[in-house]
């Protein structure tokens, strides 16, 4: 939640902050590349197709830069975001099988997904225990919606749920106050 910012501003730090850090994870020697794959790919969650859309064109654009500066200020290498693909009710199923095939792709690999951009359509069925960190625009409509979507994450090790909120909806506002 942050008023005074737009939700684009926001979008691109969490998602730099996700990203890069998924990069910059480092633990024991021989359990890091199965942890380092849980965090490598964000599951972006958009209520509607709109925000969806605009997130991508962010992700392309500004969230590179941003990552450029995070790894800058940190003194790291800066993770390249190759990848990125987009789930909803419109995409036909031959095109759906092959983003299910390569969301099983571990992070090293050159056809792994960098980031997931889906809307509700994620919320059931989609059942990939590879996914550790997701990244949710705004509250979804219901409870039960946001149980179901964000219960995507966390299967094989702890996940990590964000919720940007919009300082500009009054239903947002009072999720993140209560």
């Amino acid at each position: 939640f942050a008023p005074g910012t737009s939700q684009q501003t926001l979008l691109v730090r969490t998602y730099a902050a996700l990203l890069q850090g998924a990069k910059e994870l480092v633990l024991n020697p021989e359990i890091e590349n199965s942890v380092k794959d849980a965090y490598w790919t964000l599951l972006g969650y958009f209520n509607t197709r709109l925000l969806m859309g605009t997130a991508g064109i962010q992700s392309r654009d500004d969230v590179p830069d941003r990552i450029k500066y995070l790894a800058g200020a940190a003194g790291t290498e800066e993770r390249d975001i190759d990848i990125q693909a987009e789930m909803w009710g419109g995409i036909d199923s031959g095109e759906m099988r092959d983003i299910l095939d390569r969301l099983y792709k571990r992070f090293d690999d050159p056809e792994s997904i960098d980031i997931l951009f889906a809307t509700n359509m994620i919320s059931v069925g989609v059942d990939i225990n590879r996914f550790g960190v997701q990244a949710m625009m705004g509250q979804p409509l219901s409870t039960a919606e946001y149980i179901q979507a964000s219960s995507r994450v966390g299967r094989q090790y702890p996940g990590l749920v964000t919720v940007m909120y919009n300082s500009n909806k009054s239903r947002d506002r009072s999720y993140y106050e209560s």
